[in-house]
């Protein structure tokens, strides 16, 4: 067996090549969003005085209905023109493919004059593929040449059709064209209710913009994804995430499905293909174990076997087997003490290296960074050993559904991991009415320069792990920065600058506030704890908290192997988690309406995620209902702030309660924190964090005008800090 090297390089240019087309798509939709945020910029929002809430002047009323029609309309023509593109793009690369394939295997069998026979594409194959619902998901994806097709072709053309095309899918079920269309509703969605929530609120035009865009500029065409990832806001950075998955494939998907083509129309010349996974950390575990398998033609799996999957397949040609075979005993094997190699993170390798064996001969910081930790590693190489071979022990490391196996796993069929020292098992909560201990909040003291750089050596550490739960390339260079200016002698003050990435991290981090949560099994058992705070009724107060994501929502209860992930959001009440219950005060009159109100606005920020708008299954995955415990350190308010019948008492910006109590509140505070570190504090949330502060309340009105209607909130903002200080129910309801 023997497979030429060109087709291990190939798949170098391809990835070029879809990163060149994503950043075209790319960069389309992020000038949109730029045109959108630079007409807000030039708004100037004057409000009313007369009443509570926000009245905008009817003129400027008008310019932002203006702006989001516009750019609504923008986005509907960029899911279209995008599509056309990718049909364009598709029919290309198909065929580039299918004839790049065909010219190879005319070079490996030319001293044997065999004859190739080639594929041709169909017109419509790529429109099929893009546009066309299937009726079932397939991820097998040629059509198999049988002994009758060669009869009835002999050398001659086979067809790559539209029907093949229309079987394909992406990972999740979905077409490309719909997976488009879906970004761009998501987005028109999230466009409206960000301008609409940030006007309501009090937020400038200049804020919301912002917001949207972050440091995006038009003409960043050069900056990497990483790069222009960062520079984003909320309307970019995940959009750009899903347009590159996407297009990257797709891609994948169409090379394969070429390949295959061609591969199955000379089933005589290459009986076989060998699945190629990409020899660096970021591989799957799947890919892992598929890596170096050899199939027969429509008998095996091919790629991608997930989103963003990088595999590919290569012919195996048969040279011993196919001499022995009538008409083809002129043919020449390769030259002998040729060594053919593939590619790898660590340098070119022999072509009959698997995954496994590559694995098992890289040092071990590489290897934990591959399998997630230390442990993982020690079962590798226990398994590599009693097996005799790497690719073997990778294998074990997967389960029956190609999914990756727990340390629980391992553990239960293994045994416990050499080397490594059990940590004590923490106390059992799920389901129980028992309350736990949480990290007790207290003020963080004064570090020195010296204290702070090693603080933080240990929070990147923290934040590599982190990283790489979540599937992400690690990626520490803020923090790398601000240990290279205190190591260089600089200040406190003047090494952290007050946009640090890290900067809220670092802080849960150093307070322990990112442990994770209580569980219980419903809401049912949230409201029969004894030990939670309790709203004006008496009964336990129920808080929402919504988010536009499945895997967020699981990250937050603690859920998962990325459940130690905590990310807190930001908002114009301080960074932190924010989220709603019925009024903590007043009389259980105030309050009854308060738990749906608190519900339904935490569904307002559920819809969105990959490619499609959020379903109500979806919509109630999203949300999350939670208690706090009694012994939090919460900064509540008087009753009269939440539940006086009177315009302005509440927490809008707008309001004179706000920019009064509360701001008087928020600069204090802010002032203490900063006194007691030495350096500049940002937000409210961050100086709380600071002072041991496990969250606190930001009270609604109970009623309120807004334009010429009440609106009865009967609820309260709530912006958590410490998610130890919380108990979290495992499904949602009233």
């Amino acid at each position: 067996m023997s497979i030429p090297e060109v087709f291990f390089r190939e798949t170098i240019d391809l990835n070029r090549y879809s990163n060149a087309v994503s950043t075209e798509f790319q960069t389309t939709y992020n000038d949109i969003i730029l045109v959108a945020a630079k007409k807000l910029k030039q708004l100037n929002i004057r409000q009313a005085e007369a009443g509570a809430g926000v009245v905008v002047a009817p003129e400027t009323r008008k310019r932002l209905r203006a702006i989001i029609r516009q750019s609504t309309k923008s986005l509907d023509t960029w899911s279209m023109l995008t599509t056309r593109k990718m049909i364009k793009e598709i029919e290309g690369l198909a065929d580039v493919q299918a004839g790049f394939i065909e010219n190879e295997l005319k070079k490996v069998v030319k001293s044997g004059n065999i004859p190739i026979n080639s594929v041709a594409i169909s017109p419509k194959y790529a429109e099929s593929f893009v546009k066309t619902d299937p009726t079932k998901t397939n991820i097998f994806t040629s059509k198999e040449f049988t002994e009758d097709d060669f009869k009835r072709f002999g050398q001659g053309k086979f067809e790559l059709t539209a029907r093949q095309g229309a079987m394909q899918t992406l990972p999740n079920g979905q077409t490309v064209e719909k997976a488009f269309r879906g970004i761009a509703d998501n987005q028109k969605d999230a466009l409206t209710r960000h301008i609409r929530q940030g006007v309501f609120s009090g937020e400038s035009t200049a804020d919301i913009a912002r917001r949207m865009v972050g440091k995006l500029e038009f003409g960043q065409k050069a900056l990497s994804s990483r790069q222009k990832a960062l520079a984003g806001g909320e309307l970019t950075i995940a959009a750009n995430h899903q347009i590159r998955t996407i297009v990257r494939t797709s891609v994948n998907q169409v090379q394969n499905q070429a390949s295959q083509a061609v591969y199955a129309a000379n089933s005589k010349v290459a009986p076989k293909y060998q699945y190629v996974a990409t020899l660096d950390s970021r591989t799957s575990a799947v890919c892992r174990d598929l890596d170096g398998k050899t199939f027969a033609y429509n008998r095996g799996p091919t790629p991608p076997q997930h989103f963003n999957c990088r595999s590919t397949t290569v012919p195996v040609v048969d040279y011993e087997g196919l001499s022995k075979r009538k008409g083809f005993e002129d043919l020449k094997p390769p030259p002998v003490g040729k060594v053919v190699t593939r590619p790898s993170a660590t340098g070119r390798v022999p072509q009959d290296t698997t995954y496994g064996e590559w694995l098992l001969k890289q040092d071990k910081k590489l290897q934990v960074k591959t399998l997630g930790n230390e442990k993982k590693v020690n079962y590798f190489k226990r398994l590599a050993k009693k097996e005799g071979s790497g690719q073997k022990a990778i294998k074990k490391l997967v389960r029956d559904d190609d999914s990756e196996r727990s340390l629980k796993d391992l553990q239960r069929i293994y045994g416990k991991p050499t080397n490594i020292k059990p940590k004590p098992k923490p106390k059992a909560v799920v389901g129980t009415a028992k309350a736990t201990d949480f990290v007790k909040s207290k003020p963080l003291k004064k570090l020195t320069e010296k204290e702070l750089t090693a603080d933080l050596k240990k929070f990147r550490e923290h934040e590599i792990k982190l990283q790489k739960l979540r599937g992400e390339e690690p990626y520490t260079g803020p923090i790398d920065a601000k240990i290279r200016k205190l190591e260089q002698g600089l200040s406190i003050e003047r090494a952290i600058d007050k946009n640090s990435p890290m900067y809220n991290d670092y802080l849960f981090w150093k307070q322990g506030f990112n442990k994770r949560p209580d569980r219980v099994k419903n809401v049912k058992a949230l409201k029969d704890r004894t030990d939670l705070v309790k709203g004006a009724d008496g009964e336990n107060l129920i808080v929402y908290r919504g988010v536009a994501n499945n895997k967020w929502s699981d990250e937050f209860k603690g859920i998962g192997k990325t459940g130690d992930y905590y990310y807190q959001g930001n908002g114009i009440y301080g960074n932190g988690s924010y989220a709603a219950s019925r009024n903590i005060h007043g009389t259980k009159a105030m309050v009854k309406q308060g738990n749906k109100n608190a519900y339904d606005l935490a569904e307002n920020y559920t819809t969105g995620g990959y490619g499609s708008s959020a379903t109500a299954a979806d919509k109630k995955k999203r949300i999350t209902a939670f208690g706090i415990k009694k012994g939090a350190n919460l900064k509540t308010w008087d009753k009269g702030a939440s539940t006086k019948n009177l315009k302005g008492a509440h927490a809008f910006p707008d309001s004179d309660w706000y920019r009064t109590t509360f701001k008087n509140w928020e600069n204090e505070t802010i002032a203490k924190a900063t006194k007691l570190t030495g350096y500049k504090v940002n937000t409210v949330g961050e100086a709380c964090t600071i002072l041991g502060i496990d969250g606190y309340q930001v009270p609604l009105p109970l009623v309120d005008e807004v334009g010429d209607k009440l609106v009865h909130w009967n609820l309260d903002y709530w912006v958590i800090l410490n998610r130890s200080a919380i108990v979290v129910s495992d499904t949602v309801g009233l």
